[in-house]
């Protein structure tokens, strides 16, 4: 069986009680904190320590025997609504099912639009994302897409930002692509700096994430931006697509930028690209300050740059597939390979409940195999949502 077939063997049920108490864990915080307890009581981690008794509070008792506790992994570029259409109706992906995140390990992500903002719209991402939500994943989004301006609700994104709490920005405007609407960067500085405004005023980190294509401009679009516009609301894509990018992605590090690479962009479809565990050695080998990598997957996704013949759907399993294999490089350590997909990935997105094991964060946790380091338990706002690596509690309606 498919770990992460979402059609799989996920309708058994399961207890559920406010207080849970992992034990035995290998916790990865994502820094390595030995063999610990941790009890969650509702959607918060509530003490972490050894030994810890939880009898007197009826706590569901989940037994780590050893294996690694992680942070839920946060991917911060998934096509919820279905992704492509690119090359034709029938190049559509179908909408996101909060199974396919929970089965490999992810329990926060960012949804966004891509070429087609024309049928998918802003009322569309607010209404999916309220109904993953009540499947208890953690969902984020940003209005946009490809072109510009941006499609709001109000008519003004820092209106939307006031009334949409999961709205957190712009994503995915392109640049240095012929896909894009071509928007003068006079334009993207002054889209930049009104999220910035829009982050302001509602307590919010508010980002641009700028898609980046295979054209010779590279992160010269950005470079401009950033001459008005401040480093942290600017957040790049698809670093890892070509070898001019990763170029240049050491120089936009040295900036204090955030480098995100994606998983799906890969041989042997993407010849050009490179793997995000090839990527992060090539970062490495350059002393890149690497606590300003992440990962993400371009989830839910479809490539059709190579026609019809070869339309592809990217698995949201790519976010942990990458970080077994960048934990498998030499010198690097499960607690780095684990950074990646969450607390730098939090960071970069001012999600500051997100992405490390501590009291007080939220309950978003993930216990892999030590061996393998599949996918074994899943815990999301505090519900247990997969157990023995199978999906448990889910709904006639998964999506």
């Amino acid at each position: 069986m498919d770990n992460y077939d979402i059609d799989a063997n996920v309708t058994r049920k399961t207890e559920q009680k406010h207080f849970k108490l992992i034990k035995n864990a290998h916790v990865i915080a994502p820094e390595d904190l030995g063999v610990k307890d941790v009890l969650v009581a509702g959607n918060q981690i509530a003490m972490i320590g050894e030994n810890v008794d939880g009898s007197a509070l009826d706590a569901q008792i989940i037994d780590a025997c050893g294996n690694y506790l992680t942070p839920g992994f946060i991917d911060a570029h998934v096509h919820m609504l279905g992704g492509g259409g690119g090359a034709g109706y029938g190049s559509r992906a179908p909408e996101l099912q909060a199974s396919e995140a929970f089965l490999c390990g992810t329990t926060t992500i960012v949804g966004c639009l891509g070429i087609d903002y024309i049928s998918r719209t802003p009322i569309h991402m607010v209404c999916k994302c309220r109904s993953l939500q009540e499947r208890g994943l953690n969902v984020y989004i940003v209005f946009g897409g490809f072109g510009m301006p941006p499609r709001t609700i109000t008519g003004d994104i820092r209106d939307d930002m006031f009334l949409i709490p999961e709205l957190i920005g712009v994503g995915e405007p392109a640049v240095s692509d012929p896909r894009s609407s071509q928007a003068p960067v006079e334009y993207l500085q002054q889209l930049v700096s009104e999220v910035h405004v829009g982050g302001r005023l509602t307590g919010k980190h508010g980002v641009v994430q700028f898609h980046l294509g295979d054209a010779p401009s590279g992160t010269a679009p950005l470079l401009k931006i950033l001459e008005v516009a401040p480093m942290k609301n600017i957040r790049p894509l698809h670093f890892n697509r070509n070898e001019q990018l990763m170029a240049e992605a050491p120089a936009w590090i040295e900036k204090g930028g955030y480098v995100d690479l994606t998983a799906a962009l890969c041989p042997p479809q993407h010849k050009r690209g490179f793997r995000n565990a090839q990527a992060v050695k090539m970062l490495r080998d350059q002393g890149c300050d690497m606590s300003k990598v992440t990962f993400s997957t371009d989830g839910n996704g479809v490539s059709t740059l190579f026609g019809v013949e070869q339309i592809e759907r990217f698995p949201l399993k790519l976010l942990h597939q990458s970080v077994v294999e960048t934990a498998q490089l030499d010198g690097v350590s499960l607690s780095e390979a684990v950074s990646y997909a969450t607390s730098n990935t939090a960071d970069s997105l001012g999600f500051n409940t997100k992405g490390r094991i501590k009291v007080g964060n939220d309950a978003d946790l993930v216990v892999l195999d030590r061996d393998s380091l599949e996918v074994n338990a899943v815990l999301s706002r505090g519900l247990l949502v997969v157990e023995n690596g199978e999906r448990v509690n889910r709904g006639r309606l998964d999506g």
